[in-house]
């Protein structure tokens, strides 16, 4: 990650009620070179939605047939796989089949990726994407939050219900983490693309 076009360091106050995951940890984000700020906010947002000990950001930036997020045991074997955005077909099968027992996640940050997944799962009989869970992040949130971007930021972080209550340097964020039933939205477009009767 030499070629990292900056480097944050944030200080999180964790509180996941939801998952019962209580923590305070310092996380160094690197930023790609061509990565947006939204899209590392969104990156931080997804690691503290998903977080535990041991996970850490992968080199998906930098290594595509990585994920955003992985978690690993000392032997190799992958625990936890998470992937902001919209992956190919090929990279999503490829996790399932490898390291079928590890946890998957997906994280949207854009309601267009929802269309491109939904248009990817064309053709499917059966629901293979299930293992998987779906989330969505605000990108309205995101913009709010490329301003208070600094260094070394400080965010306490609370996930209530599927509620997000953000603290970030003393400003105060609220927002919602919505669970996506990918499967459902699929069927959703098939249905709105069936001919009229």
């Amino acid at each position: 990650m030499s070629f990292a076009a900056a480097f944050f360091n944030f200080s999180i106050d964790l509180s996941n009620a939801d998952r019962g995951v209580y923590a305070r940890f310092r996380v160094k984000v690197p930023q790609h070179p061509l990565e947006s700020l939204e899209h590392l906010c969104a990156r931080l947002l997804a690691y503290c939605h998903c977080y535990r000990e041991g996970q850490s950001f992968s080199g998906g930036m930098f290594e595509p047939k990585d994920p955003t997020i992985w978690q690993k045991e000392i032997t190799g074997e992958l625990l936890l796989w998470v992937q902001l955005g919209c992956p190919d077909r090929k990279k999503i099968e490829t996790t399932l089949r490898s390291a079928p027992n590890a946890e998957h996640r997906i994280y949207f940050f854009d309601e267009h990726q929802v269309a491109e997944f939904c248009h990817m799962l064309r053709g499917s009989k059966t629901n293979w994407v299930e293992p998987i869970e779906f989330f969505m992040l605000p990108a309205e949130l995101l913009e709010r939050l490329v301003p208070l971007c600094r260094s070394s930021p400080e965010w306490g972080v609370t996930f209530i219900d599927n509620r997000l209550y953000l603290s970030v340097d003393g400003t105060e964020l609220e927002s919602e983490i919505r669970p996506v039933d990918i499967w459902e939205e699929y069927q959703g477009t098939l249905q709105a693309d069936a001919p009229a009767s």
